[in-house]
C-alpha cells in the first residue's frame, strides 16, 4: 500500500487509517464531526497528497488543450480552473484542477483513483513524445500536497509566512515559500471553505505539517480525515469520483457543462457532448433534503410515486440542517428544485425533495 510523506505524522497522532485508492490515508482523528466542525469554524488541516500531480511546460500547453474539457488557453498566469478529462464517448475520466503558473507552466491535480489511468491516457494520445521529452512529468512522489482549510486558514498561514504570504483571490496560484519550502499556494479547496493547498516538496512535507499545526493552535486548528473532507465537500455540493461521476457519466448529466468549452476547436469527446447536448440528457444529476429524520445512502433507490426514476450516489446526515442531505440521478423530467420525490431506505419509501445545491455557502 501507498503511504504519504506523512504518514508518520498520522500515526503519532493516533489517525484511524484506512485504505483509501490504494493509499493507507487518515480516516478521522478526534471524529468525523469534530473534525467538520473545526473547518467550518475555526481551521482543519488534510493531508492529500495522494492526489495525483503533473506538470506540464512549453507545448504542454497545446496538449491540456486538446485533453481537457475547459478552455485552458483562457486562464492568466496565477489562474486556476476545474475541468474534466473525457473519454471520446463524453464520459468523465476524471474531475481535475489546472493551474497556470507561468505562460508556459501548469499543475494538473487529479483524484487518487484515477492518476494511472490519466497517465496512461496521457501517453496514448501524446502524438508529440511529450512525455518522453519531460514536458509532461509525473510528479505525485516527488511534490505532496496539504490543505488547510475553514475561517481561519488564512491567519495560520500568514503566521508562517509572514509579509511574504501572497494576496490569492478564490482560484488563484502562485509560486512561493511556506517557511522556507519553495513550492506552490493555490486558493482552492474541497471544502467550500476559505482556504489553500500547499504544493510542496515531499521531504518538507512533516516539517510544515507540524509547524502549521503548532501556528494554528490557539486558532483552534485541527488534523482532518477523509470522513469530514466527505461530510464537507457534499454539503458543498462538490462531486466525487466513483460515486457522482465516472465514465459512465458525462459533465452535461453531472450539471457541470459549465466546465466544456464547446468553442474550442477540437477536444477529446466534443463530437460525443455536443451530441448529447443536441438531444438533451436522459438524466441529471440532483441534489436531495430528506424531509423526515433518514440517512440516504449510495445505490438508495430514487422514486416518484411507484416508479423508480433514479438511484442515490452520494448522502449522510448533516449536522450543519440536521437532516439527511445527497446528490443522485434522476430521469430529467424530475430534476426541477422543489420536485417532491422519495427515497427507498430499508423498503420505506421516504419524501424528500430536489434542492439546488449548495446545500451550505459561505463567502471564499
Amino acid at each position: 500500500m501507498n503511504c504519504t510523506p506523512l504518514h508518520a505524522n498520522h500515526t503519532d497522532l493516533n489517525a484511524k487509517m484506512t485504505d483509501f485508492a490504494g493509499w493507507d490515508m487518515p480516516l478521522s482523528y478526534s471524529g468525523a464531526l469534530d473534525e467538520y466542525q473545526a473547518v467550518r469554524t475555526t481551521v482543519g488541516l488534510f493531508d492529500v497528497s495522494h492526489m495525483g500531480r503533473f506538470m506540464a511546460e512549453g507545448e504542454g500547453i497545446h496538449f491540456l488543450q486538446r485533453i481537457t474539457t475547459n478552455n485552458v488557453e483562457s486562464l492568466a498566469p496565477g489562474q486556476a480552473q476545474y475541468s474534466m478529462v473525457c473519454n471520446h464517448d463524453g464520459g468523465i475520466l476524471d474531475d481535475i484542477l489546472v493551474y497556470r503558473l507561468a505562460d508556459n507552466r501548469f499543475l494538473v491535480c487529479a483524484n487518487a483513483s484515477n492518476r494511472q489511468k490519466l497517465w496512461e491516457w496521457f501517453q496514448r494520445h501524446d502524438d508529440r513524445s511529450l512525455i518522453a521529452n519531460g514536458v509532461i512529468r509525473d510528479q505525485t512522489t516527488t511534490m505532496g500536497q496539504i490543505a488547510i482549510q475553514g475561517p481561519k486558514s488564512k491567519d495560520v498561514l500568514q503566521q508562517c509566512a509572514g509579509n511574504s504570504f501572497p494576496a490569492l483571490p478564490p482560484r488563484g496560484c502562485v509560486e512561493s515559500e511556506i517557511l522556507g519550502s519553495h513550492g506552490i499556494i493555490a486558493r482552492t479547496g474541497y471544502t467550500g471553505e476559505h482556504g489553500y493547498e500547499l504544493y510542496l516538496p515531499a521531504s518538507d512535507l512533516p516539517q510544515v505539517w507540524t509547524a502549521l499545526l503548532e501556528a494554528g493552535k490557539a486558532a483552534g486548528i485541527k488534523p482532518c480525515g477523509l470522513s469530514a473532507r466527505d461530510l464537507l465537500r457534499l454539503e458543498a455540493g462538490f462531486l466525487l469520483y466513483g460515486n457522482d461521476i465516472s465514465e459512465d457519466t458525462t459533465p452535461l448529466e453531472a450539471g457541470v457543462e459549465w466546465v466544456v468549452e464547446y468553442s474550442k476547436p477540437d477536444f477529446i469527446g466534443k463530437d460525443a457532448l455536443l451530441k448529447q447536448k443536441g438531444a438533451g440528457p436522459a438524466r441529471r444529476l440532483i441534489a436531495f433534503e430528506m424531509l423526515q429524520m433518514a440517512v440516504p445512502r449510495h445505490n438508495y433507490p430514487i422514486a416518484f410515486g411507484e416508479q423508480e426514476i433514479g438511484i442515490v450516489t452520494s448522502g449522510n446526515f448533516f449536522p450543519h440542517k440536521q437532516q439527511g442531505l445527497g446528490m443522485g440521478y434522476v430521469k430529467t423530467p424530475f430534476s426541477k428544485p422543489g420536485t417532491e420525490i422519495s427515497v427507498v431506505i430499508r423498503y420505506r419509501s421516504l419524501p424528500a425533495l430536489v434542492a439546488k445545491p449548495p446545500f451550505h455557502k459561505k463567502k471564499l
